[in-house]
Order: structure tokens, then C-alpha cells, then sequence
């Protein structure tokens, strides 16, 4: 009996130093929420994106301890999946309810973002950034489109205000008075020569006021009654050559004004005078020709220019400036105003000319549009439509 006794005491003594063990400061689980909790501090954070907010909790006490019983069971088993608590998204407070209703409140989608990509926006502006940027606001009207072809032209001599000197006699050269590049008036003396015959001594002169453009004598030199000792041009007045292709043929007709431009971009301006009835063997082109007066220096002989030629004219119905029409997102419009801000309309061009663009559907005669500044119109639109994840970092 005294055995039993002691036996029995012995299990009361170990029972109660286990519950002891227990109530004391170490965990009794090895997981970072129970240890935090035996330690009297609030679990930390352990998914991936949370981690970072365990900084502020390092002076946090722990709720009270009526609730530590109710906590603790959540690790019943102690055995943490840290690999699964990694694939959840980092903004999920797994465990925690934030909300007073028993759901988790959601954040707003992208405060100041525009996620509707279905109906387009219009582009608002004040009236001080419209004035600024200089929106003009026109009716759309018809008009005429002049259809413009462009063709390669060559500037030559004119043929007419050119000049050969040769000597009347064969001769002998005595002297010479001039070079290439001189310009010299009509009379003024070129070289003087002695009658090979005679012997007698005469001068040649200018024929026309111009420009020497080649010389061939030299003094002592014998020359022949057929040889040309110098030539003289007049290049105020050229020509130039334009290539027809054969498909224009028939829109070509003298009189017809032609617009020359150089190669930095100046412009002379002709009539057509003639044109050639047969087709150039070498170019498979004809030849049309225009006289161009009082040209300058990027119009001299021998420079390669571009012929534009108004070969058709059209009356459109609805034509519009070209800097109204835009390109935005693979499609032309042209801007509507709104009530409150402008919206884009797109539209099916037709011919074109320098200045104007003939509409063929999408903006009637009498509808308004934007005829200057849409292009600051469609920066707004494509900056304001950028990709809304753009600067928030997600």
C-alpha cells in the first residue's frame, strides 16, 4: 500500500511540473507565430510579400491572453507549408478579416487609370490650351482636288539664246581677251586673228549678252573658218526636258503650267512649249518641254529637277485641309468637336493635292471638325491612352 502510494505521488509531482512547463516562456511549438506568441509579441508576417511589414512589429505585444488559446490552434500540427504560402499573391492577408462584415474589402482597381478599352475617349481641352495650341474649328465644304504627277526633268541649254563665235577667214590666233565663266555684253571683243591669205589682222566679237561657256584657241594656234573658238549663252532663259511617262500622254497639251523643283527644295515655274510625237529609244519616255525665264543658280544647265504636273482636277464633295487628317491606331480620322471635349471620326480619303484632301465617307458638308491642331490633338489622345499600368509600378 505504501508502494502504491508513492507511485501515485510521484505521478502528481510529474504532472505538475509538466503544466508548469507549459504556462512558462518557452513555446511549445517550434513555428515563428508560436514562439512570438509564448514570447508575449504579435506573430510575424511570414508570406514572401509580407515579410517586410515585420519591421514595425518588433515593440508589438500580443492581444490579450484569453486569446492565445484560440490562436494557438490554428498550428495545431505545427507543420508550416512555407513552398504553398509562397504561390499565394503577396497582397492576400491569408487568416486575416479586415472587414466588418465578414468579407475582405477589396482596393480600388487602378485609381486614375482607364481600363475600358471598348468606346474611345475624347480628348478635353480648356479653352486657353485650345488657343494655345491653335485649335480651329472649320465646316466642312467641297471643292476642287487637283490630282499632281510628278516627273523627272533634265535642265539644258536654251538652244535659242546660245551663241558660237568663229573666225571668218582661216587664221592664225594673235590674241585672246577672255575665259570660261566671263560674262560679257553684246560687241565686246573675244580674241583677235591674222587672214592666213592676207595677212591682215581683225577682231570676233559677243553676238548676245550672257555667259562664256567653253573656249578652244590659244595664241599661235592655226583655226578654221568651221571651228568654234568660243561659246556664249544667255542663262537667264533655259530649258527644261521633262520625261512623260507613256500612261500621261494623253493628259499632256501646250500651255499647260508645270512647277519645277530644285533639289533644296526651290521652285521655278514654266509652260509647257512643246512636246515630242515620238518616244525616246533609250528612256521608253516623251519629251516635253518647258522655257524657264529669269531662273536662278539651281537652275542651270545640266541639274536634275522634279516636274509637277496637274494632270486631273476633281470636285469632291467634302475636301479638308491635309494637317486635319491624322493617323491613330492604324486608322485615319479627322477630330468632331463635342460638347465637352472632341472625339475622333474615321474617314475614307480620296484624291489629294498640295494643300487639301478630298473625304469620301465619314464627314459630311456642314459637319464641324478640327481643321488646325489636330496633330496636338492626337498627342493628347495617344499620351492619355498610354498603357494604364504605365508608372504604378505593378
Amino acid at each position: 500500500m505504501k508502494k502504491l502510494l508513492v507511485i501515485w505521488g510521484g505521478l502528481l509531482v510529474a504532472i505538475h511540473a509538466f503544466g508548469q512547463t507549459n504556462d512558462g516562456t518557452e513555446a511549445g511549438c517550434s513555428c515563428p507565430s508560436c514562439i512570438a506568441k509564448a514570447a508575449g509579441k504579435t506573430p510575424p508576417f511570414t508570406l514572401p510579400g509580407l515579410q517586410a511589414l515585420n519591421a514595425g512589429l518588433e515593440n508589438t505585444t500580443a492581444p490579450e491572453q484569453g486569446n492565445d488559446e484560440s490562436a494557438h490552434d490554428e498550428h495545431v500540427d505545427c507543420d508550416h507549408d512555407h513552398v504553398e504560402q509562397a504561390s499565394l499573391p503577396a497582397q492576400s492577408h491569408v487568416g486575416h478579416d479586415h472587414s466588418t462584415d465578414g468579407q475582405a474589402e477589396m482596393p480600388a482597381p487602378h485609381a486614375g487609370c482607364d481600363h475600358d478599352h471598348g468606346e474611345a475617349e475624347g480628348v478635353a481641352l480648356s479653352v486657353e490650351m485650345m488657343e494655345k495650341v491653335g485649335i480651329q474649328i472649320h465646316e466642312a465644304e467641297g471643292g476642287t482636288i487637283a490630282k499632281r504627277v510628278v516627273f523627272p526633268a533634265e535642265i539644258k541649254l536654251n538652244r535659242d539664246h546660245t551663241a558660237a563665235v568663229s573666225p571668218r577667214y582661216a587664221s592664225i590666233v594673235r590674241q585672246v581677251f577672255a575665259e570660261i565663266g566671263d560674262v560679257v555684253r553684246k560687241g565686246d571683243v573675244l580674241a583677235s586673228l591674222e587672214n592666213r591669205e592676207t595677212m591682215a589682222v581683225y577682231t570676233v566679237a559677243v553676238p548676245l549678252d550672257g555667259v562664256i561657256i567653253s573656249k578652244d584657241l590659244a595664241v599661235g594656234e592655226t583655226a578654221g573658218e568651221d571651228e568654234v573658238l568660243f561659246e556664249v549663252a544667255d542663262l537667264s532663259s533655259v530649258w527644261a526636258d521633262i520625261s512623260i511617262f507613256p500612261k500621261y500622254q494623253h493628259f499632256m497639251r501646250k500651255g499647260m503650267p508645270v512647277e519645277f523643283v530644285a533639289h533644296d527644295g526651290h521652285t521655278a515655274r514654266g509652260t509647257i512649249r512643246y512636246i515630242s510625237p515620238i518616244v525616246s529609244p533609250e528612256t521608253r519616255t516623251f519629251t516635253a518641254r518647258c522655257v524657264l525665264e529669269a531662273a536662278d543658280e539651281d537652275f542651270t544647265p545640266g541639274a536634275f529637277v522634279r516636274a509637277r504636273i496637274e494632270v486631273e482636277t476633281v470636285e469632291a464633295a467634302v475636301i479638308v485641309p491635309r494637317e486635319a487628317v491624322q493617323t491613330l491606331e492604324g486608322e485615319t480620322v479627322v477630330f468632331i468637336p463635342g460638347e465637352h471635349d472632341f472625339q475622333t471620326s474615321v474617314v475614307e480619303l480620296g484624291l489629294a493635292d498640295e494643300h487639301n484632301v478630298e473625304i469620301k465617307r465619314g464627314l459630311h458638308a456642314g459637319n464641324q471638325y478640327v481643321a488646325s491642331g489636330a496633330f496636338s490633338l492626337k498627342a493628347q489622345r495617344v499620351t492619355s491612352g498610354m498603357d494604364p499600368h504605365a508608372g504604378h509600378g505593378h
